[in-house]
């Protein structure tokens, strides 16, 4: 009898020491992390104007882009974009579980997520950075636009070759503007964005990657099946032959 409710006692004072961390973690997410995340969502604007001029970019709207650009980010990237809420819950959920399962903690990164990681969080990776990315995240869709979210992403992402943002990547790949960029060119620098260091020095991968976005565009009907296999064909020629190594 001793014994038993010794263990009782000691699941009880477990069980309240659980309790009292996740109530503190709620009162720092509620009365810290919140207002902060607040503010840095509404100095977006100004945090990505501050980068391009640390980045030299050259600043995009969304309307001097071809739509073959942000269809092939949203296929590839995040295609429950315009319905979510900045954070997706199943791609959350499926990484939580694959977490537990491999040990490894996963990533669940939405376009918006990704910017508001490019814009304040580029060099943390912790699961404190994690938990502020989302609540960033999910401020940005309240206080932006779609549209203005996809145009601020991809101004403000690395496609390797030190080219930050659309408009450089297009001049420095294949020099031509967002505007011109054909849907081969379009799905191979999306497909750069994932893993920039690698892609720039294996181009036989870049072009498997955009291949895959070819795909993932046709599967998502952003593009008929005549496009993409014209588009496929053309990565593996032009493509070849005109990105500088």
């Amino acid at each position: 009898m001793m014994v038993k409710k010794i263990e009782q006692k000691a699941i009880l004072s477990v069980v309240f020491l659980v309790f009292i961390f996740l109530f503190l973690n709620i009162l720092y997410i509620y009365f810290v992390l919140i207002p902060h995340e607040q503010s840095l969502s509404l100095n977006l604007p100004h945090q990505i104007h501050l980068q391009d001029q640390k980045y030299h970019i050259k600043y995009c709207k969304l309307s001097n882009i071809r739509h073959y650009v942000f269809d092939a980010a949203i296929a590839s990237q995040d295609r429950r974009f315009y319905s979510n809420w900045g954070i997706d819950l199943i791609g959350t959920a499926r990484a939580i579980i694959m977490s537990v399962i491999t040990g490894r903690r996963q990533g669940a990164s939405t376009i918006t997520e990704q910017l508001a990681k490019n814009a304040y969080f580029q060099d943390k990776d912790t699961l404190k950075t994690d938990i502020e990315t989302k609540i960033l995240s999910l401020f940005i869709t309240n206080d932006f636009s779609k549209k203005y979210i996809l145009e601020m992403y991809l101004n403000d992402i690395y496609f390797g070759k030190n080219a930050y943002g659309i408009y450089n990547a297009s001049t420095i790949y294949f020099h031509t503007t967002p505007r011109s960029l054909s849907l081969d060119q379009a799905a191979y620098l999306v497909g750069i964005i994932n893993a920039p260091s690698y892609f720039v020095s294996h181009s036989s991968d870049a072009i498997s990657e955009a291949d895959i976005i070819l795909q993932q565009m046709y599967q998502n009907d952003y593009i008929t099946y005549p496009q993409m296999i014209k588009a496929k064909n053309s990565l593996n020629t032009y493509i070849i032959k005109t990105i500088p190594s």
